[in-house]
């Protein structure tokens, strides 16, 4: 189940891969995976303007400012502002490989810069100055 947005059609997607991480790191951490949500973000930063962020919330700091997405098994939560304004649509995934490139991964859906080394991005809108 993966809700849209009424006024735009950003959407936040969680990979099986990445949803098993996050699974599995919530038990490592004994988090109620019914009551836990996976917060993702973003913050000025690096080379083209914003980086993401992820981090755990759990029911009672999700707002109705909020969007919620729910992907094998896993729900997932973001500012609403930051999803339409500022990232637009993203899968996250997460890659295994060697020890440099491992961890997850956003991919942006929409169009926009994304630096070279994949960690930082410019905003979906033009920001005001």
């Amino acid at each position: 189940m993966t809700s849209k947005l009424q006024e735009e059609s950003h959407t936040v997607v969680l990979t099986e891969k990445a949803a098993q991480v996050v699974r599995e790191a919530f038990e490592s951490e004994k988090v109620d995976l019914e009551k836990a949500y996976l917060r993702i973000g973003a913050r000025p930063g690096g080379c083209s303007g914003y980086r993401f962020e992820m981090d755990y919330a759990d029911e009672s700091q999700v707002d109705s400012g909020d969007e919620v997405f729910s992907h094998h098994g896993v729900k997932v939560v973001i500012n609403r502002q930051v999803l339409n304004d500022v990232m637009g649509s993203v899968e996250i995934d997460y890659q295994s490989g060697n020890m440099v490139e491992q961890g997850f991964k956003f991919r942006r859906l929409v169009d926009g810069a994304l630096c070279g080394c994949g960690e930082s991005f410019s905003p979906v809108k033009p920001q005001e100055q």
